[in-house]
Formats: structure tokens, sequence, C-alpha cells
């Protein structure tokens, strides 16, 4: 059994795949908001080892992630998942908005979620990734160009979250049942590592860091919803309940947090047998929330991507949604036009990267007219 099976085994499979996608859109959106707002121009050709050719979609049973920095830099992890979610890996750059993509890393790796999940750029030149068999840290400071590997404080791990090029952390967890998660940082780019003290036993691997202080946390069980929060780059946690609402199951719930770019958070309690219950956002460090409204009275749940903290994009079905006022009342702004994309990175109100899998293999996309029309573009092929 993998590690986020031992985590997720007791949920049902809509809820577990809803906590996948939100263990990979917590360090996606919440780290990388702050400089996709502010995009980043380069005219020099990318360093790389191999050109690789050209396709429009990732090949079925493959999996990947991109990471955009504006409309023409960005990286993709690409995997190739086997029975025990161990498999290949391949790191990608483009520098002209996917139109060719350089191979600039591959390997092994022998937990495919973390490698996924760990691909981050925190700017133009500062990258990391973890993978091989032990997991190792993959740091690049030249664009990817070039990585260094340097050790993990322990060979389990699940989640890394850098802010900076030298401040990140690292969650790990035994490969049993509900493992109780150690957490690590590292104020040197990951060369050294500090453990911290053990956080509340019922917070799950969800934990996630903005700047050098704030960082927050899900949790399980059956009383009141709630969060954690930690003002001291996790030293310590401060619970922080949610509403009560009346239907809550006696089963329990599990909650995630997600952060907004900028300032805020948005908060999902999901119930084990029904699936998502209830949306809250907070710009107050938790001490009040509001309940993030449905755009239609279908209820039927979406994903959110986020404009800014304010401004929110949501596609439900074939219908297309905005918000001005961080979910507390909807716009629809088209119906019926197509399957919307999902692991969406909006990078200004007009532009955004996401994907598609309609099945027979993954597909990138772009917009530039504010999320109306998509175009389909190349995605790199593993060799």
């Amino acid at each position: 059994m993998d590690r986020t099976a031992c985590f997720l085994g007791a949920l049902s499979p809509r809820v577990r795949r809803a906590i996948g996608m939100m263990l990979l859109a917590v360090i996606v959106v919440g780290a990388t908001a702050l400089y996709f707002l502010h995009p980043w121009q380069t005219s020099q050709r990318a360093i790389a080892t191999t050109q690789v050719k050209r396709s429009s979609a990732v090949p079925a049973g493959n999996f990947a992630r991109y990471e955009f920095l504006n409309a023409s830099v960005g990286w993709a992890v690409e995997i190739a998942p086997d029975s025990r979610n161990a498999g290949p890996y391949w790191i990608f750059k483009t520098v002209d908005g996917a139109k060719h993509w350089q191979k600039v890393l591959s390997g092994q790796s022998t937990w495919i979620g973390t490698t996924v999940q760990s691909l981050h750029f925190v700017d133009a030149r500062n990258g990391f990734v973890a993978g091989g068999d032990p997991l190792t840290l993959h740091r690049s400071t030249d664009g990817g160009a070039r990585w260094a590997q340097l050790e993990l404080p322990m060979p389990d791990a699940l989640i890394l979250n850098f802010v900076d090029s030298s401040h990140g952390w690292l969650l790990a967890g035994p490969n049993e049942p509900n493992p109780r998660m150690r957490t690590y940082s590292t104020a040197d780019g990951g060369s050294t590592w500090n453990r911290l003290p053990d956080g509340p036993s019922d917070a799950v691997s969800t934990a996630t860091f903005r700047g050098l202080s704030e960082g927050w946390s899900g949790a399980s069980g059956t009383d009141r919803p709630h969060v954690y929060l930690s003002l001291d780059g996790g030293g310590t946690w401060a619970r922080r309940d949610l509403p009560l609402e009346a239907d809550l199951p006696e089963a329990g719930v599990v909650t995630t947090v997600q952060l907004l770019p900028g300032s805020g958070v948005v908060a999902y309690v999901l119930a084990q047998a029904q699936g998502p219950l209830h949306t809250y956002t907070s710009f107050d460090e938790g001490a009040t929330w509001r309940l993030v409204t449905t755009p239609s009275a279908s209820g039927a749940s979406g994903e959110y991507v986020f404009e800014d903290a304010r401004h929110w994009w949501m596609f439900q079905g074939l219908d297309f949604f905005k918000t001005a006022d961080s979910g507390l009342s909807w716009t629809l702004a088209s119906r019926g036009a197509s399957t919307g994309p999902n692991q969406v990175q909006v990078l200004d109100a007009m532009h955004a990267w996401g994907q598609l899998d309609d099945g027979n293999g993954a597909q990138l996309l772009f917009t530039s007219d504010g999320g109306f029309h998509w175009q389909q573009m190349n995605v790199p092929v593993a060799q």
C-alpha cells in the first residue's frame, strides 16, 4: 500500500480523488501565485540536454503536471506509473509558450506522487523536484539546465513545499495506516534540514506554507470540523474551528486548506462517505469564516482556480463561472461551450494554462481571452 493510500484508505473513491487533487493544488496555487501575477520575461534560449518531439496529448496511462511563470516560460513533469506507484519520470522546459520542449532531467522514482507534487520553480532560475530510489532532492539554480542532488532527511517524503530559493518544508510519513507525519524545514535550499516538533495528532498530510512563518494544515476527526494554523513556520500549531453545520455526518469529516494568492485561505470540508460538503474562506487567519456559495442551483461541485484573492474561476460541467467577491456571488460567463479544463493556472485576467483529459491522454490548453476559448498546445513526449 502506498503512503497516500494509507492516509486515504478509509475514504470513499470520490473523496480520495478530491483530496488527491487538492494535494497537488495546495502547493501549486499557494506557493506560486505571487509570481504568476508578475510575469517574468526572457529572450534567452533554454539550455537543455535533449530536444523533444512535439505532440498534442500525453500518452494514455501517463500523467503530467505543468508549472508556468508566464505565457512563455514553463516546466512539466511527466510520469509513467506502475502498479506500485513507482516508475520513470521526465522534467521538461519550454521558453516559447509550449511550441517546443526540452528534456532537462529524467530518472526513476520510488514514489511518483511526491515527484509530481514537488516540482516547483520559485523564480526563473531556482527550482526543486524530488525523485530517485530512494527519494532525493534535485535542485537547479539555472532554470533547469543543471541539477544538484541532495539527500533528504527521511526516505518516505510525501510533500515538499519551497517558498523561495532557501526556505522550504518537508512532510514525511511511514508506510502504514494513519501515519503520524513528521515535518522538517530548511533555510539553505535543502542542503540541511531541521526536524520540527510533531504537529497535532489529527492533522492530515496537506500542510502548506506561505512566506517564512504562515502555515496551514487540514485535519480529520468526528468532532467539529477544524483546521490548524502556524505563525512560526511549523513550530507550533493553533486550532481554528470551522462553522458547525447541521448536515455533518457522525462518521466524521476531513478538511483541507488551499492558499489564496497574496492573502487569505479556502478551507474544504469533506465527508468520508458523501464527498465534499462545504467550502469556506477566511482573511483574518481563521478567526472568522464565510461560506463559499455554489454557482448553480444543482449544487454540483467544481474546481476553484484563483486569478487573485477576490477573482476566481470555476468550471462546472459545461458551464463557466466567475466571481469578483471571493465566492460570495457568481456570474455565468459562458454556458455549454466545452468541457472545462482542470489544473488551471491563471496568469492574469486574460491568460491561463490548463489541462484536459478525455481518457485518451491529457491535453495542454491555453486561453488569452479570460477562459472563454482554449487553444490546444503542444506537450512534451518522453523518450
